[in-house]
């Protein structure tokens, strides 16, 4: 029992929690100093990526619409088209 409870101390002490808690705010600050240098080029992109998504969705769809031609007209046909009927 008194293992355990050692092993609980020995992890939150405080400077263990100091110093996570720095390397946090490090992190954080070094993370928004690098976004605010890359937010330019970051810009085209992100315009292009717009206007191109706005194009596409302003598309009307076109149905395709299957037509079957056939190579030999029958005979009511050849009729029709020679003006026999």
């Amino acid at each position: 029992m008194d293992r355990t409870l050692s092993d609980v101390k020995r992890e939150f002490s405080t400077a263990n929690t100091v110093g996570c808690i720095l390397g946090f705010l490090g992190l954080t600050i070094i993370a928004a100093t690098q976004l605010t240098a890359l937010m330019p080029l970051l810009f085209a992109p992100l315009v292009c990526g717009t206007l191109g998504f706005l194009l596409y969705r302003s598309q009307i769809s076109n149905k395709q619409i299957n037509i079957v031609a056939k190579t030999k007209p029958n005979a009511s046909q050849a009729s029709m088209v020679l003006g026999k009927i």
